[in-house]
């Protein structure tokens, strides 16, 4: 019995593993060594050239640009896709239940709809919708807050993934907690960051990595909505390996950037995902 339960789990993995494989780790390894070759993307024949592809990201001045973009697109993007989140999870499970259920689903639509079509969306709403009703101006055109904008139609988009995660955090938090300190005197400031937030430990565990993973290797909303502009203001790391892949006919320096940031993100989100592990609460 315990062999045929073992199987079963191998065998519910291993669809998933499969397409994982086919679309993932099967390209990645026929694509590693073109990062130690000259390769134009194009062409039959390169050239080996060794580390020079990697000599070369640490020398090119170019690359500041979009890896400190990218830092920024990090950081607005995991703070507002985990703040609003958690505020509509907390409005979400409050005590209005038919009111609730509508709101669930008007938060989680956004999520049905990809990357290319929210940024479509966002960019006629930025220039026709905005600037004729309010009289705003279209910051998708403004170096200046051009990842600002980029990061509300991110979290936008994906904020309802986030919501049901620590919407689901929220309900597993006995009640009794709350009713005690209640009974003691404790404010609603005071509940959410004694009781709430150290018993959604968890929850942020797997919010906070994915969401600083998934900006920082920000490709489809900031590609369809701006193409890194204006003037490469909003150029990310990974808009800069496709354009030294397809536009600049550079694959084998692109493939280097790439194979280099690929491990970084890896670290990045093994530290993030350990540091807030040791702080979970078992409940």
């Amino acid at each position: 019995m315990r062999k045929k339960k073992n199987i079963s789990k191998y065998l519910f993995v291993l669809p998933g593993f499969c397409f994982f494989a086919f679309a993932m780790l099967i390209p990645f390894c026929m694509g590693f060594h073109i990062a130690f070759t000259d390769w134009d993307g194009v062409g039959i024949k390169y050239n080996f050239v060794g580390l020079k592809n990697f000599q070369m990201i640490f020398q090119d001045i170019r690359v500041r640009g979009p890896f400190l973009n990218t830092l920024e697109f990090a950081v607005l993007g995991t703070i507002f896709g985990n703040v609003i989140p958690l505020t509509l999870a907390m409005f979400v499970n409050g005590k209005y239940q038919k009111l609730n259920t509508v709101a669930r689903v008007a938060f989680f639509i956004p999520v049905c709809l990809s990357s290319v079509l929210t940024a479509f969306l966002w960019k006629f709403l930025y220039h026709e919708f905005f600037p004729k009703i309010f009289g705003w101006k279209n910051i998708l055109g403004s170096s200046k807050y051009v990842i600002l904008g980029i990061v509300i139609i991110g979290v936008w988009n994906t904020a309802g993934t986030n919501m049901l995660i620590y919407l689901s955090g929220l309900k597993n938090i006995p009640m009794e907690l709350y009713e005690a300190a209640t009974v003691d005197g404790a404010s609603g400031v005071q509940r959410f960051f004694k009781i709430t937030l150290p018993l959604l430990m968890p929850s942020f565990s797997v919010c906070v990595t994915l969401t600083l993973t998934s900006w920082l290797k920000e490709f489809a909303t900031t590609l369809s909505a701006t193409s890194g502009g204006p003037g490469g203001s909003s150029r990310t790391v990974s808009i800069y390996v496709f354009e030294n892949l397809y536009k600049y006919y550079k694959a084998g320096y692109g493939q280097a950037v790439s194979l280099l940031f690929a491990f970084v993100l890896i670290v990045v989100g093994l530290l993030v995902s350990s540091f807030f592990r040791k702080r979970e609460v078992e409940l």
